[in-house]
């Protein structure tokens, strides 16, 4: 499977079309909801045995996960206070 291409453009325009149905979905945990009721509601209405549906919710769930852990590691780290240095100069050291 190719990767999705994720981006931080395609997701304002995906909460623009949402704005334009409800004003509301400028909070960004509202267009959340948003997202995830659409999913739930296109994996439900997929012409599959209710086993698949359930096991294809599961990994999408995973999958949603792992991308929020991952953008808030990336978020976190750039973020983080820069340590201090340490060591001992001597005269004569660059």
């Amino acid at each position: 499977m190719d990767q999705l291409r994720l981006s931080r453009e395609l997701i304002e325009e995906i909460q623009k079309v949402l704005i334009e149905a409800d004003e509301r979905a400028a909070n960004p945990i509202l267009a959340g909801q948003y997202l995830a009721a659409i999913t739930g509601f296109v994996i439900g209405n997929h012409d599959l045995p209710t086993g698949e549906k359930n096991e294809i919710m599961n990994e999408v769930v995973a999958f949603a996960k792992y991308v929020y852990e991952d953008i808030t590691r990336q978020r976190q780290a750039s973020i983080r206070p820069k340590g201090e240095a340490f060591g001992i100069w001597k005269p004569g050291d660059p």
